[in-house]
């Protein structure tokens, strides 16, 4: 009998054990693919920040290397042990996103921002609008991934 189905019919793992095991390598699988993107070249420039690796290519070829082989690895500890494959629904963690922005956004009012130190009388006239537009633009898309049912 060959030895990875001996491994996955004698229920080496508990279910908190197999489901810890799980999470641990599903995170560290998707740290992996997001490191392997950004090592690819993938940049983002958005208004208020960038992000960009500065890495030679020597180094950056050397550390895919290091990615493929855990994925390799990653892939071998998922078939031995028969773990579950999740799909994630993006539009829950955009909702979920722009509910934590929403709350933030909140919090920067001129009313909120008192509590960092004195507030300037205009200050509430030229932010608070602006603020209270994107709070609900960030709720809005937050509602749109949940009024709209998976196909």
């Amino acid at each position: 009998m060959d030895a990875e189905l001996v491994v996955k019919r004698a229920g080496l793992l508990n279910f908190a054990q197999r489901n810890s095991l799980t999470l641990g390598l599903r995170a560290l699988e998707g740290h992996l693919r997001q490191a392997d993107a950004w090592l690819q070249g993938e940049e983002e420039h958005g208004i208020l920040y960038q992000r960009s690796l500065n890495l030679a290519p020597k180094r950056r070829a050397a550390a895919r290397a290091k990615i493929a082989a855990a994925l390799a690895r990653i892939a071998v500890l998922t078939e031995r042990f028969d773990l579950p494959v999740a799909e994630d629904n993006l539009g829950a963690t955009i909702a979920a996103q722009m509910s934590a922005d929403w709350a933030n956004l909140c919090d920067t009012r001129a009313d909120k921002l008192r509590r960092y130190g004195e507030v300037d009388p205009r200050l509430a006239e030229l932010l608070d609008a602006d603020v209270d537009a994107l709070a609900q633009l960030a709720l809005s898309l937050a509602a749109l991934q949940r009024d709209d049912p998976a196909p």
